[in-house]
């Protein structure tokens, strides 16, 4: 095995370049503090071998420490004969290197994100910028396998892996781990390859052997196996011609059949379907002329209201001429009682009529702000019933009218809620009104895309109410809730329909309480439950605004309403005269105004006043009986034309409703005929396929009798696919011919079973033979081996006994067979490899002895060895003996310590490397110092 003369780093861990680091000597010493590097050089030269690194770490580890892209490993070794042949070289069969150094080199690069390494040797001594262009690098596998031709075998290499602490490793091994160690590093390669091959020949024998006998005996078995698959076989060919004629005729022919008779049954519902629409004609016709009936009746009534009103209006003329008439007469006539007044009261003291006068005055101004309030009201509820007519538009809250402008304005259709809502259950208007009396002034858009324009609108108008643009159609109901009783002329918000769905109608309190605590109901007072609790819901008939019989109920409200209102209005107005007249009085009194005197003077005005206020008094009451009683005959006749106008409304829209259904029944009965007559026409074209004898009728009456319908079949078929699909089916019609010739290779199989019998036996014969060359070279290596770590324990000082080791011509006891070995230290007693007896030093001797039998050759040259701290466990005198044992041995060691005050550790050495801790302040870590033994002085190495 080679040397080691010396080393190159580049960019390895934080040192940037240390060149030719010497270690062409024996012992070589690496000391320095914990953490300055001694491992991480002793991992260098174990990469550089293609050997794993120390302490779990990698190669990668240290080159990606440096921050380069590229690091270099270089190491120069001896290649000089060992002994006299030339062909004793030992890189003479790695790479017919004939010189006395080897340049090895390890290139570690960043490939991507990863590290890659590949390995170079060169002939002589090279130095690194020579081989940069290289262009035959090896990989770690083959480097490997060219070390090993050099003599680092795989088990030597697997020797100086060993990590710090772990020198004494090899005296834990058992002896069978032992004995396979040693036959790897010293056994005959060819031999153990020869006994391998012989091994697995003669396995193969046997197996292939066993396989012809399984094969022959599963033919036989088989034999009578394909003869059940050729049943099997007949028995799908059966079912699956059965499915084709299936499938291929007699559906075909059903499905023909059932087609014609469907559309014969189809033409006869269609000459039927006449009947229906025959007798809607003729109810069209009765609605008809109820709509005209309805018709010429509101006309009726709307003359009638008509002629009262305009009879209303003269007498209402009359009456104001009547009053314009007494206005003065009735003026002098108070003037003429006030004046007598003032003359009787001109005694009274003036600081009482004052206050009088105050009082007066203030009651004055309350009654007139009271009058106004109620004329306003007034005012607005005859607009009420002249909207409620169809005379004028109805009057509208302020923000409503805003928004409606507005939205007019910006071209955007909208309708109202109340303008589509109709109740069609009189009883139930008050319950209605009172759920949807918040939602009256919700507007609904007729595009839902207007919706971003009108939500801008209502921002800017600050309209408190929804607008609603994704609208749907209410569906139709005649189930207990209010959404049956309420009817709808267009579409309508889905959470509307959904509140009036969820609302359940009942006639009492009690009833509702029956339908459970989580049910919502009503009643037609308007008293409503839901799940907050239950409360009055109940809105004036005055203020109804949902459908026909709402706004007609709340005309009839206003309507009676209105003449209470009237006859407060006429009170406060007497009232106020009469107030003001006394207010006069007693500023007449206050101003010192001489009545009597006044009123001796115009008593001739005062009588001609009086005498012509009689007769228009008189007539002024016979106009105003006649207009209170004109009052109600308009009343009654608004009422009958209102009641009129709905049930015209109504039956025109039964009669729409009516001429709608008919023209549907029409287009749905025209296309059904035109579909059924593309349906026989695709028939005819579908079936034209059909052989005319398949589309006889006694063929397909029998195939129905046979097969009842196409459903039948389809059954039928799909049974068989369902048979046909399982995986036990022989699909393949060549087992017959299989069924043959396996009988035919079965008698040959029976001759070529014999043959490998025979080979079988020839192999178990040619593996005795190389068991025994095998054992014969492995009694040579052991004695070898014995002999080796003898005369190294004798060189220590100490006693090694190697056991014999009991090597029979049997597979079973060379898979058992141990090489055990034991030492005896200081004339004691002795020890095994690993019993516990040993001290700490001792198991370092140990190991060592027989680490180093490993390197030694024949001709007593040795290996290089790694050893991490051996004299960690070791006193002074066992310091000294394993330095003399070191000394006296062929082997080069490379070994680490600690910086110590024991310089008994250095006394070995020939060479001692000095490695420092890298600076917080520097990238790079210090260089490598070098201690000759031969010089006084420290050179360093750059």
């Amino acid at each position: 095995m080679f040397h080691i003369k010396s080393l190159e780093l580049v960019h390895w861990d934080y040192w940037q370049r240390i060149k030719n680091i010497p270690l062409d000597a024996k012992i070589i010493t690496i000391a320095g503090q914990n953490g300055s590097g001694k491992t991480t050089l002793l991992d260098a030269l174990r990469t550089l071998f293609g050997l794993d690194c120390s302490m779990g770490r990698t190669y990668k580890h240290y080159a990606r420490h440096s921050g380069q892209q590229t690091a270099w490993l270089r190491a120069v070794v001896d290649n000089k004969n060992v002994g006299k042949q030339l062909s004793n070289r030992p890189f003479r069969s790695s790479g017919f290197f004939s010189d006395d150094e080897v340049t090895l080199f390890c290139q570690i690069q960043k490939n991507g994100g990863d590290w890659k390494r590949q390995y170079l040797m060169r002939p002589g001594n090279v130095q690194i910028e020579e081989v940069t262009d290289a262009n035959d690098w090896l990989g770690v596998e083959n480097y490997r396998k060219r070390l090993a031709n050099a003599g680092l075998s795989p088990a030597m290499a697997k020797v100086l892996a060993l990590e710090q602490g772990e020198t004494d490793k090899l005296c834990e091994y058992a002896p069978r781990q032992l004995l396979d160690l040693v036959f790897q590093v010293f056994g005959d390669k060819e031999v153990l390859d020869a006994y391998d091959e012989a091994k697995r020949h003669q396995r193969d024998t046997e197996t292939e052997l066993k396989r012809f006998e399984t094969e022959l005996e599963a033919s036989k078995t088989n034999l009578e196996g394909l003869r059940l698959r050729v049943a099997n076989y007949h028995q799908w060919e059966d079912l699956n011609k059965e499915r084709r004629n299936l499938q291929e005729e007699v559906a075909p022919s059903l499905e023909y059949h059932e087609a014609r008779e469907k559309h014969a049954m189809l033409s006869r519902q269609l000459r039927d379907a006449r009947k229906p629409l025959a007798q809607a004609d003729q109810q069209l016709v009765d609605k008809r002329n109820a709509v005209a009936a309805q018709a010429k009746a509101m006309t009726e009534a709307q003359q009638h209201e008509t002629v009262l009103e305009q009879e209303s209006t003269a007498l209402q003329s009359r009456l104001n001429l009547i009053n314009g008439k007494l206005k003065p007469l009735d003026s002098l006539l108070e003037q003429k009682a006030r004046l007598q007044k003032l003359a009787a009261d001109s005694g009274a003291d003036i600081a009482e009529v004052a206050q009088q006068l105050e009082e007066k005055e203030t009651e004055l101004t309350r009654q007139r702000q009271a009058r106004e309030a109620l004329a306003t009201r007034i005012a607005g509820e005859q607009a009420t019933i002249a909207a409620l007519q169809g005379k004028t538009a109805m009057p509208e809250p302020d923000n409503v009218r805003g928004m409606r402008r507005a939205l007019r304005d910006a071209n955007i259709g909208h309708v109202m809620l109340s303008d589509i809502i109709d109740v069609t259950d009189a009883r139930w208007q008050g319950a209605v009104e009172g759920v949807l009396a918040g939602f009256a002034s919700v507007v609904l858009l007729d595009k839902s895309g207007d919706a971003p324009a009108a939500y801008r609108l209502a921002e800017k108008e600050r309209y408190r109410h929804f607008i609603v643009p994704d609208l749907v159609s209410a569906p139709s109901s005649s189930d207990d809730s209010l959404l049956s009783v309420v009817k709808f002329s267009a579409k309508v918000p889905a959470w509307l329909v959904e509140q009036l769905q969820r609302i359940s109608r009942v006639d009492s309190v009690e009833q509702g309480f029956k339908l459970g605590n989580h049910a919502e109901w009503i009643t037609p007072e308007a008293y409503h439950r839901e799940r907050r609790g239950g409360r009055s819901l109940f809105v004036e008939a005055s203020r109804y605004r949902f459908g026909t019989a709402g706004r007609s109920q709340r005309m009839d409200a206003i309507m009676k309403g209105l003449p209470a209102l009237e006859a407060q209005e006429d009170k406060l107005t007497l009232t106020i005269s009469k107030l003001a007249g006394e207010v006069g009085a007693l500023k007449g009194r206050i101003a010192g105004v001489d009545a009597a005197k006044e009123l001796a003077a115009r008593q001739a005005e005062f009588d001609e006043a009086a005498r012509n206020a009689v007769p228009l008094k008189e007539e002024r009451i016979e106009v105003g009986t006649r207009l209170g009683e004109l009052q109600t005959l308009t009343k009654n006749a608004t009422v009958a034309r209102t009641r009129t106008d709905t049930v015209w409304q109504n039956a025109r829209f039964a009669l729409s409703e009516a001429e709608a259904g008919l023209r549907l029944g029409h287009k749905r009965q025209l296309e059904q005929r035109s579909e059924h007559a593309r349906a026989l026409l695709a028939l005819r074209r579908t079936w034209r396929h059909l052989p005319k004898a398949w589309r006889r009728p006694a063929r397909r009456t029998a195939l129905v009798r046979e097969h009842q319908n196409a459903h039948q079949v389809a059954l039928r078929i799909h049974s068989l696919e369902a048979s046909l699909s399982r995986s036990d089916w022989e699909l393949d019609a060549t087992v017959i011919d299989q069924y043959e010739r396996l009988n035919e290779q079965l008698h040959g199989r029976q001759s070529e079973t014999e043959e490998r019998r025979y080979q079988n036996n020839r192999a178990i014969e040619a593996t005795g033979n190389a068991r025994g060359a095998y054992i014969e070279r492995l009694r040579y290596t052991v004695k070898t081996y014995s002999k080796n770590i003898k005369e190294l324990g004798e060189l220590a000082g100490i006693e090694v006994h190697a056991d014999p080791v009991r090597l029979e011509n049997d597979d079973t006891q060379l898979s058992q067979a141990g090489l055990h070995v034991r030492f005896k230290f200081d004339g004691k007693g002795i020890i095994g490899m690993n019993d516990g007896e040993a001290s700490g030093g001792q198991q370092v001797m140990k190991s060592l002895v027989l680490l180093i039998g490993l390197l030694k050759s024949e001709d007593g040259s040795g290996g290089f060895v790694f050893i991490d701290e051996p004299f960690a466990h070791l006193d002074i005198r066992n310091i000294q003996l394993v330095g003399e044992f070191l000394k006296n041995t062929e082997a080069q060691y490379l070994m680490t310590t600690p910086l110590t005050h024991n310089t008994d550790v250095y006394d070995p050495s020939e060479l001692t490397l000095i490695t420092s801790k890298k600076k917080k302040d520097t990238e790079w870590a210090q260089p490598i110092f070098v201690l000759q033994r031969r010089a006084s002085d420290v050179a360093k190495v750059a």
